[in-house]
């Protein structure tokens, strides 16, 4: 289970008891879940082990869980307008976790003091985690206990309740999983170590719900862009106009293919 960690248990044992690190002892027993170490980069894994090494006692992990809708017709991709920034971004949005969730004060998570919380952003799976406790949260997270597990709420929130797409049609919703992209930097926006958590699914369309879609195509509405693929590995810049008429979030290019690497990672 240990992954990329097996083969350096032996060398890092003399390490781990001539510093009598015990950050280092918690990884190494707690170990990183497979979901992790399978799907993050070799580069971004040795920078999450570093860091974590390194992490005070009182030091904190920016983490971010969404889920993303790749909605695609056409050879078009479906982006919204975001609410917090001047962008076009995929649909879908950060995870909600139940207030039954214990197991965050346990753990001694706070919020997230990067963003401003309001009636919507509440509840949200964006938080400050202790840096020890990192690994102790992720297999919280992957025991699916006391949090959203389904693919609803989001897709209700930004194309059904504007009247973009009619609830008779669209509730509920069909998903299908592709992957997660789990990205681990340092963020200069928020000055940082920050772990994002990208689960990307597919929206499968019945034939009724394929012409609806076709007709919200048709409609314009600056609150919504479909565009190529093109257009979103360069993040809204136009060759043919030589500028950049919108700009798209990086994380779009998640519904490209997982193999993207956020922040040039």
């Amino acid at each position: 289970m240990l992954h990329f960690f097996s083969h350096l248990i032996m060398p890092i044992s003399e390490f781990i008891f001539s510093t009598g690190s015990s950050i280092a002892v918690n990884i190494l027993s707690n170990r990183l879940d497979a979901f992790l170490s399978d799907r993050l980069p070799t580069r971004q894994r040795w920078a999450l082990w570093r860091a974590s090494l390194l992490a005070s006692p009182n030091q904190y992990f920016r983490v971010s869980i969404a889920y993303l809708y790749r909605i695609y017709l056409d050879g078009e991709y479906l982006l919204i307008k975001g609410h917090r920034i001047d962008q076009y971004q995929p649909v879908g949005g950060v995870r909600k976790v139940y207030s039954s969730a214990k197991i965050l004060s346990e753990l001694g998570i706070l919020d997230d003091d990067c963003l401003k919380i309001d009636d919507v952003s509440r509840q949200d799976l964006r938080v400050r985690v202790p840096a020890r406790k990192l690994l102790k949260f992720l297999n919280w997270y992957e025991s699916r206990e006391d949090r959203e597990v389904d693919q609803q709420r989001e897709f209700v929130e930004e194309l059904i309740k504007p009247g973009f797409l009619p609830a008779n049609l669209f509730t509920p919703v069909t998903t299908q999983y592709r992957y997660t992209v789990p990205t681990f930097h340092f963020s200069p926006h928020f000055q940082c170590q920050e772990l994002l958590y990208h689960e990307v699914f597919d929206v499968k369309l019945s034939p009724q719900q394929e012409q609806a879609m076709k007709h919200l195509r048709d409609t314009p509405s600056d609150q919504y862009v479909w565009v190529d693929e093109g257009s979103i590995l360069m993040l809204g810049h136009d060759k043919r106009l030589k500028r950049k008429p919108f700009q798209i979030g990086e994380h779009a290019r998640l519904l490209i293919s997982k193999d993207h690497k956020l922040f040039n990672q």
